[in-house]
């Protein structure tokens, strides 16, 4: 295949796109006879970015609804996606220039940018509040044309440009902000695989954004995952293996060689002593993270009906950010749910790529049944065997309310089989006591409520 060949399969070979068969709005700009240097685009836009600006519009319906035309999508597209965007001179559609030369002006769209440059979900999401915002600044005009200019023929006023730029920036910023926080929650944040797949974060967006279940529960995880975050990060221990900065110190044999240096300095050597002593001098800052064999993780939820509501929501937001201190620490992860007798739904994560229209069915359903034992001690060495879990270090994570009665035998069975799995299990009760939880368990905590910055729950998010 030669290159000509595989730019015409991309549809880059340099010809206009045909509208009258793509069913593209056409702006009577676009129609008209502009002199040779007005560019159809506010923005230097190549050949992709055009053609993307036709696929939005004719994948969107809500910028057919705001009747935005594929130059204008190109423009709002590269805006959010390129990473250094560009006015071109002379535009054919001077109110669309004016509003994108207001929109790279701002700081607010700048702190945008660096959350959507690059990405195109996040991009043709501000795309659309952008064009969303130009089409209500078009009316406010009085106008019905699209060639964005006023009665007078000169561009609108300034300061309805500038509140137009900045209720799209701070549109798209929310909508933005919930999109990082869906897929860092469901296993497409940054780095995470299949993060490059925009079409699967796209489809995981909307079926997020749909689902009122779902946008609480990835709103509640973004909350404990940064709470995780800190936890992991007092956990590394220091020694001497990595050299990371600079820190103040006293220690003689980590100082920074300026530092002595100055202690060949006569004039210096005092001073230099005396900020030894303080603990004030420049040292090296060194730190080494000792790597420990560890197995799966377990975490099983209480699905009966006491559950319902808020808590069952931060119960599963604090298993997802369990399931992203496995994935981060590169451990095969498992979620249960469970309801007494009633029902129970095991879902396991691999360390690789998740599943991530089984996780949101998981998180969205709910058994709301139960008995006396609402999480499952008895039922436990099964799961293990039917999820496969690897062998291995396992901690597990019980979160319910119930106050649980354990007959004899029960406990004794779990014990022995904690004993063998390696299994280490923190149990989390809320707005109740243990009960018998507490002696089959290497920690039980009675929680009021099962907050980000509770310390029981920072205990388990520091596993």
């Amino acid at each position: 295949m030669d290159p000509n060949d595989l730019l015409k399969m991309l549809d880059l070979d340099g010809k206009p796109p045909d509208t009258a068969d793509t069913g593209v709005i056409v702006t009577d700009a676009a129609r008209s006879d502009t002199p040779g240097n007005a560019s159809p685009t506010a923005l230097a836009v190549d050949a992709w970015g055009l053609r993307r600006g036709r696929d939005l519009v004719a994948e969107s319906d809500r910028l057919k609804g705001a009747v935005t035309d594929e130059f204008a999508a190109a423009d709002f597209f590269a805006a959010g996606f390129d990473p250094d965007p560009r006015l071109v001179e002379a535009c054919a559609d001077p109110r669309r220039h004016q509003f994108v030369a207001q929109l790279l002006d701002s700081p607010e769209y700048r702190a945008l940018h660096a959350a959507t440059h690059l990405d195109d979900t996040a991009a043709a999401i501000a795309a659309t509040h952008f064009a969303e915002q130009f089409a209500n600044l078009k009316k406010e005009d009085g106008t019905g044309h699209t060639d964005g200019v006023t009665a007078g023929g000169t561009p609108g006023d300034e300061m309805a440009t500038l509140r137009a730029v900045g209720r799209a920036v701070a549109a798209a910023g929310t909508e933005v902000s919930e999109l990082h926080e869906a897929a860092g929650a469901l296993g497409l944040g940054p780095g995470s695989p299949g993060s490059n797949d925009p079409r699967a974060v796209a489809d995981l967006f909307r079926r997020v954004r749909g689902d009122p279940t779902l946008r609480r529960i990835c709103e509640l995880a973004g909350r404990f995952r940064r709470v995780a975050q800190s936890k992991q990060r007092v956990k590394q221990t220091h020694g001497l293996d990595d050299v990371v900065g600079v820190e103040p110190g006293g220690e003689v044999g980590r100082l920074l060689p300026v530092e002595l240096s100055r202690l060949m300095v006569p004039e210096l050597e005092l001073d230099t002593l005396r900020r030894i002593v303080e603990r004030q001098a420049a040292c090296r800052e060194h730190h080494a993270v000792e790597p420990v064999g560890k197995g799966p993780v377990i975490i099983a939820i209480d699905e009966s009906g006491s559950m319902e509501g808020e808590k069952a929501h931060t119960a599963k937001a604090l298993a997802l950010a369990l399931a992203w201190v496995a994935r981060h620490q590169r451990r095969w992860c498992a979620l249960v749910a469970y309801s007494g007798d009633s029902g129970e739904r095991l879902l396991a994560l691999p360390p690789g790529r998740w599943d991530e229209s089984s996780l949101m069915d998981w998180l969205a359903a709910f058994i709301g049944r139960g008995s006396d034992i609402d999480v499952p001690v008895r039922e436990m060495p099964r799961m293990y065997a039917d999820l496969k879990a690897p062998p291995g270090v396992t901690d597990l994570v019980f979160v319910t309310d119930a106050k649980c009665r354990l007959p004899v035998e029960v406990k004794n069975h779990f014990l022995k089989w904690k004993a063998g799995a390696k299994a280490r299990l923190v149990t989390l009760v809320v707005g109740n006591d243990p009960g018998d939880l507490a002696h089959v368990s290497d920690e039980a905590h009675a929680v009021r409520s099962l907050t980000p910055d509770a310390d029981a729950v920072g205990r388990v998010l520091s596993l």
